[in-house]
């Protein structure tokens, strides 16, 4: 199972931390990301933390970066550009749905799809039953 939370992006920062879930501590500073986000959405594999999307603009990016060492993020693929997207994680996949789409902020209803196992861009794989952006994501 995982051993630790993540922390990264956010209110125009570009920090990624750590903290463990074996005891009740505070998070410590750990990496980077390429550029300052707020409003993406982060997924998880086994080994990498991801962070999708987000504003200011390009908006488009998926970056990844490894929990096993304190390493930046990485440009690793692209999506249709958007913020305040929803994340949710599969072993072999992270998914991102709904959101909203930049100027203006119109709220969609897509679900994209990118590998853990390449580096790769997100694609159309679906459709939620109505548009919704900055809501919370589960996995079941």
């Amino acid at each position: 199972g995982y051993t630790s939370g993540g922390q990264d992006g956010g209110t125009i920062i570009n920090t990624i931390q750590k903290f463990p879930f074996s005891s009740d501590s505070s998070a410590s500073d750990v990496g980077e990301l390429t550029r300052c986000h707020r409003f993406g959405a982060g997924n998880s594999s086994n080994i990498n933390g991801y962070h999708s999307g987000g504003e200011p603009a390009p908006f488009d990016q998926i970056e990844k970066f490894p929990f096993a060492t304190d390493a930046p993020g990485t440009d690793v693929g692209e999506l249709t550009a958007r913020e305040r997207l929803t994340g949710q994680s599969s072993t072999s996949s992270g998914y991102l749905s709904g959101g909203s789409q930049p100027p203006p902020s119109t709220s969609l209803e897509t679900i994209l799809k990118f590998p853990f196992s390449i580096d790769a861009p997100a694609s159309d794989v679906g459709e939620l039953t109505q548009a919704r952006r900055a809501s919370a994501g589960n996995q079941v």
